[in-house]
């Protein structure tokens, strides 16, 4: 008889020290707040990686329509970019210089293929048009998913 009584006593000792859940403090308690503690470096490697990523690019092709040198040849230059970009508003054109040559190149091709097909479409414009390797922009991304097939407006959904 000793024995159940000493393990009701047990039990009862054990589920009066439990804290009970008592939903009105709940509602009533803060959310507590984490922190996360963190080296300057880190922001720093972060930066740089940035950095290097937006400047790098990728390895791939451009189309050179234009090279001068000597005086008001970055006039030159700008004046066949403008006439370039007039005619062609899609493709991008860019103005480098490595001493003493201005050079006007255009586009941001991945494979010679699609650069050399550019190059047919402009070569009667521009005669010393030549393809020439160089780091290009990445490529925009398409805003639509090419995984879902476009439905047409007309059809019922199945």
């Amino acid at each position: 008889m000793l024995r159940p009584a000493f393990l009701i006593i047990t039990m009862l000792l054990i589920w009066s020290n439990l804290p009970a859940q008592n939903p009105r403090e709940e509602i009533n308690k803060e959310p507590e707040r984490n922190y996360v503690i963190r080296d300057d470096k880190v922001d720093y490697l972060l930066k740089a990686h940035r950095e290097i990523n937006e400047k790098s690019g990728m390895n791939g092709f451009r189309v050179q329509i234009y090279r001068d040198s000597g005086n008001r040849s970055k006039l030159r230059t700008d004046r066949v970019k403008a006439e370039f970009d007039a005619k062609f508003p899609n493709v991008r054109s860019y103005i480098s210089y490595d001493e003493p040559y201005y050079r006007l190149r255009v586009g941001d091709f991945r494979t010679r293929l699609d650069a050399l097909r550019f190059l047919n479409q402009i070569s009667s414009t521009y005669l010393s048009a030549i393809i020439v390797p160089d780091k290009i922009n990445f490529p925009q991304l398409e805003k639509t998913n090419p995984g879902i097939p476009k439905q047409d407006e007309n059809e019922p959904f199945e």
